[in-house]
């Protein structure tokens, strides 16, 4: 607790003359000087009168003399000094290892670690209370141990057992910093153990340098030796993670974990990475790499593997086979399973184009969406590619779901690769890949007589499209005409689409196409520059025509008899239509931005909107807008520890959800779902929500999540989600390390400001703290009286009245005895 502040305190004087006789060295002998005059005066002007009796005389006199020192001392101000030393209350923290291996008996005469860091204490004690006594210091001790421990809940005893699961210094640091960061006069943190850590939850250098950046000095106070009997040979995997997680589906994931290797430091091991198959319900090898293990503890390994092709949670296994390490201690600790999870959300885009207006406005509305990973390949010529940019057109590694192919030529395809037209084709019919073709004087048919402008005829990418390449519609050539412009007319089918829904209801729908068609003042939101298409194949679908007709032909209506040239054509091909390919005649959609530009911007909005809902189709993702969600801090935590799991719920577009509300149940290992309770989840001030739970039971958690919210125009949105963790057994590894780590407790100390010191320094080290008091709060020295006048409360006019009574006292005397 902290106590109220005590103090000590030095008396001496203090005289501040008044100006002039302040002036050094010449003001106090001018003040002398005239004193004497006036008492010489006074006696001259008394002793020689008719009326003074010698009674008078001394009665006078004495009045003046009075009236005399009031006016020096006034002039000297002298005052008595009052210095107070306060005992500020301050805090100093200690820390003590209360794990296993502090049972170890390596300290002299054969005593335990913990027996000796007890002797210790109780040598200290004196000095401890001193610091309590003297100086109002508040010490708080600390026992450690418990991979669940808690500044309230570690508290030290002096009789308990070490007998903790975990030397978790991260933790310790972690949780002493929450509590007492911004507590004022905090002398201190010292940490007494043997610096065996084995935490998993906090680098416990990085919370030290936390620590010090607090104003919390750390001193480590090494026990133990560095070459205990009795060590264990053991290679075990401590913890396992998943980078990113979630992680979009088919994209790169690293598999980590961190493994040790007591006895077996310099070993070259092979690490298998292993999903589970729900289908065969069995765990299938994905890839397996060899590791030299260099260090005694914190080994990791870094594993990168291919993400399933199928949304939902993975179970991923990393084991170390028993026959690649021979005589390992312990078989249990040699593998571990998590659980990451796989989303359809995270869109990878290949975007192959020129640098041209139309290609960075549609680069801009699609990175308006941070679902979006963008990769850009430019080709302004047919020159070769350089390496950087060779590395966007491998598909294995890539794994892209959507191919966007601007205004470039079929032969600038081929410098890239020969077989490129070819590979993209089989990306769309083979994998699903979805493929945008956009307009362009280079793209579809070409255009004759301009430069890397033969188009994609001949090709394997005529192959895929939806419209011919060399047989066109009467009329089509109209589409030539470049000072034209074109309306862009959504058919019935377009209308009924997902990506031609540019509104929110189909009114709104076709009231925003009319507005894109209708010029604003001078400003023309129509396209300008359409490549020709022929005619449909097979059962392609037409979703909008491009009409140059003067007059505005209203998307309300049929199309006019005269067919206008296509202008958004789309079809599925390869197995049972998996790609989809889509082709979008014009070359400068961007132009739709002009509608609503000078009032909300809907323009842009429209425009945005449109190429997203686009990329989304084509990625087979426009059922995936609004989502719940639910994520564990942890997949892999050990039993008595602390999850902390996020919830939250989107909105169609991936903004947040308005106001949502949450029920959550966590299923325990044999619980049944009816039977567990929902729990609300908290706000964070960032605006998520988040609850914790302790799991108490090793095996399988399961999350379920239901939320209901609304999106930015008060509409229901709803979403469900299921996440799982694993508890593993509470298991102790300190045994198997029971060497001191001096080295360890030597860095912790200089990441957090203080010294690394053996445990009998401990002594000495409490006394120096002893002797550095807090000077920053020693306060000013007081004056009795007070001669300022601000801080004179009430002395002045006091004294004033006291001048002016013997003033008056004397000169009334003077005039009844006829003196005057």
């Amino acid at each position: 607790m902290m106590g109220g502040m005590a103090s000590s305190a030095e008396y001496f004087l203090s005289t501040r003359p008044a100006y002039p006789w302040s002036v050094y060295p010449v003001g106090l002998p001018a003040l002398a000087l005239v004193a004497a005059a006036l008492v010489g005066l006074t006696l001259w002007a008394y002793l020689k009168h008719p009326q003074a009796t010698r009674n008078r005389v001394i009665v006078v006199l004495t009045l003046r003399l009075l009236a005399l020192i009031v006016a020096l001392i006034t002039a000297l101000r002298p005052s008595l000094g009052i210095q107070e030393e306060p005992k500020v209350p301050s805090h100093l923290l200690l820390a003590i290892d209360m794990s296993e291996s502090m049972s170890v008996r390596d300290e002299f005469n054969g005593q335990t670690r913990i027996e000796a860091v007890r002797k210790v204490l109780e040598r200290c004690e004196p000095i401890l209370n001193d610091l309590r006594d003297e100086q109002n210091v508040t010490v708080s001790l600390y026992g450690f141990g418990a991979p669940d421990f808690t500044e309230a809940s570690g508290k030290y005893d002096p009789m308990a057992a070490a007998d903790g699961k975990r030397s978790d210094y991260g933790t310790l640091l972690n949780k002493l910093l929450t509590r007492w960061q911004g507590v004022r006069f905090v002398r201190g943190l010292a940490v007494i153990g043997d610096g065996a850590d084995n935490g998993q939850l906090f680098n416990a250098l990085t919370e030290a340098g936390r620590l010090r950046a607090a104003g919390i000095p750390l001193t480590t106070f090494a026990v133990g030796t560095q070459s205990p009997p009795n060590a264990v040979r053991d290679v075990g995997i401590t913890a396992v993670s998943v980078e990113p997680d979630p992680v979009p589906i088919k994209n790169d994931v690293t598999i980590k974990a961190t493994i040790h290797a007591y006895g077996f430091v310099g070993a070259r091991v092979p690490v298998k990475v292993s999903f589970f198959d729900p289908v065969k319900g069995e765990f299938k090898e994905e890839k397996t790499d060899y590791f030299t293990l260099s260090k005694l503890t914190g080994n990791e390994v870094a594993i990168k593997v291919k993400a399933p092709e199928k949304p939902g949670e993975v179970k991923v296994r990393v084991e170390i086979p028993k026959e690649s390490i021979p005589d390992d201690a312990i078989d249990s600790n040699n593998e571990k399973t998590t659980i990451f999870t796989t989303t359809k959300e995270g869109v990878r885009v290949l975007v192959i184009d020129r640098l041209r207006p139309e290609n960075a406005r549609l680069l801009d509305a699609l990175r308006a969406d941070k679902r979006m990973d963008l990769y850009l390949a430019v080709r302004q010529t047919d020159e070769p590619p350089g390496p950087t940019e060779a590395a966007d057109y491998d598909f294995d590694s890539r794994a892209y779901d959507v191919i966007i192919l601007g205004n470039v030529s079929a032969r600038q395809l081929t410098t890239i690769d020969p077989k490129l037209p070819e590979k993209i084709r089989d990306q769309v019919t083979k994998k699903g890949v979805g493929l945008l073709c956009l307009g362009g004087e280079a793209s579809f048919a070409g255009t004759p007589g301009r430069p890397l402008a033969d188009g994609w005829k001949g090709s394997a990418i005529e192959t895929i499209l939806p419209i011919s390449l060399t047989s066109f519609p009467p009329g089509s050539d109209q589409v030539l005409n470049d000072t034209a412009t074109f309306q862009t007319i959504p058919t019935a089918q377009g209308l009924g689409s997902y990506f031609m829904k540019i509104g929110d209801t189909p009114e709104e729908t076709r009231k925003l196409w009319d507005k894109l068609n209708t010029p604003q003042g001078k400003l023309v939101s129509r396209i300008r520059g359409v490549s020709r298409f022929g005619n449909l194949i097979g059962s392609a679908t037409v979703y909008a025509f491009g009409s140059s007709q003067e007059a505005l032909v209203s998307v309300a209506k049929n199309t006019p008899q005269a067919v206008p040239p296509y202008l958004i054509v789309g079809h599925a091909v390869g197995d049972s239509g998996r790609g989809r390919v889509l082709a979008f005649a014009g070359s400068d959609s961007y132009l739709w931005e002009v509608a609503g530009l000078l009032q909300d911007r809907e323009g842009m909005r429209v425009h945005h909107r449109f190429w997203k809902q686009v990329v989304l189709w084509l990625a087979h993702q426009e059922l995936d807008e609004g989502a719940a969600f639910v994520r564990p801090k942890f997949r892999d935590l050990q039993v008595k520890g602390t999850q902390t799991i996020r919830v939250g719920l989107r909105q169609p577009g991936g903004a947040d959800a308005v106001d949502p509300q949450f029920e959550v149940k966590v299923i325990a290992p044999g619980e049944k779902e009816d039977a567990v309770p929902n729990r609300t989840p908290v706000s964070d001030p960032d605006g998520s929500f988040r609850l914790v739970y302790d799991p108490t039971r090793p095996g399988e958690y399961v999350v379920k999540v239901v939320a209901k919210g609304k999106d930015g125009k008060g509409k229901d949105v709803k979403g469900e989600a299921v996440a799982r963790f694993f508890a593993s057994p509470e298991v102790s590894e300190e045994m198997l390390r029971t060497a001191a780590d001096f080295d360890f407790l030597q860095k912790m100390a200089a990441a957090g400001g203080g010294k690394p010191l053996r445990l009998e320094d401990l002594p000495q080290f409490l006394k120096d703290l002893k002797a550095q008091p807090l000077d920053s709060v020693k306060p000013k020295p007081r004056f009795l009286p007070e001669w300022r006048r601000d801080k004179s409360k009430g002395f002045l006019p006091i004294w004033l009245v006291v001048f002016v009574t013997i003033v008056g006292v004397e000169w009334g005397l003077r005039r009844l005895w006829g003196m005057v």
